[in-house]
C-alpha cells in the first residue's frame, strides 16, 4: 500500500507546522521569519501538488451511467487509475497509444478511483489495486482483466461476441 496519497497532504502540512513551532521554541538560533517563510513555501508546494493531483471529473454522473455505456453493443476498454499511482502515471503513454488505436471500435472509459463514480464502480466491479484494466465484449460481458495493459490479442478477444 502506498502511504503517499491525497490523504497524506494534510498530515504533511501538520508536520510542517509542528516543526515550525518546535524550531521557534527550541531556538536553534534561526530567525523566526526565516523559519516561517521556509515552512510556508514548503506548505504551498505541498498544497499546489495536491491541487494538481486531485481527482478529475468523470464524463458521466453515476456508476450506472458508466455501466450503461459498457452495455451499448460496442466493446469497452475500461481503465481505473489514480493520479497518486506511480504505475498509472508510468503506463499513461502506453495507454494513450492503445486508446488512440482503438477509439473508433471501442468505448473507452478512463476512471479515477478517487472520484465518486470511481469509488462506486470499484465496489461494483470488485478490485483493490490500480491500474486496473478491464475489457468487455459488445454484450457487456467481462472478457479480460489485468493490472497490465491489454495486448493486441486481448483487444481482438473483446471484439468477438
Amino acid at each position: 500500500m502506498n502511504i503517499f496519497n491525497q490523504f497524506s497532504y494534510p498530515m504533511i502540512i501538520a508536520v510542517i507546522i509542528a516543526a515550525t513551532v518546535w524550531l521557534l521554541r527550541h531556538g536553534l538560533h534561526l530567525r523566526w521569519r526565516t523559519v516561517i517563510a521556509a515552512q510556508v513555501m514548503i506548505a504551498g508546494i505541498a498544497l499546489g501538488t495536491f491541487l494538481l493531483l486531485r481527482p478529475s471529473g468523470d464524463s458521466f454522473n453515476s456508476a450506472d451511467d458508466a455501466l450503461r455505456i459498457v452495455q451499448n453493443g460496442k466493446p469497452t476498454f475500461l481503465e481505473f487509475f489514480s493520479n497518486y499511482c506511480t504505475g498509472c502515471l508510468a503506463l499513461q503513454p502506453i495507454i494513450t497509444d492503445i486508446t488512440t488505436d482503438i477509439e473508433n471500435e471501442f468505448n473507452i472509459l478512463r476512471i479515477d478511483i478517487h472520484s465518486s463514480v470511481g469509488r462506486d464502480l470499484r465496489r461494483k466491479l470488485v478490485f483493490s489495486f490500480t491500474p486496473e484494466f478491464i475489457l468487455f465484449n459488445p454484450r457487456g460481458e467481462e472478457v479480460w482483466r489485468s493490472h497490465l495493459p491489454p495486448s493486441p490479442t486481448d483487444l481482438v478477444l473483446a471484439t468477438q461476441s
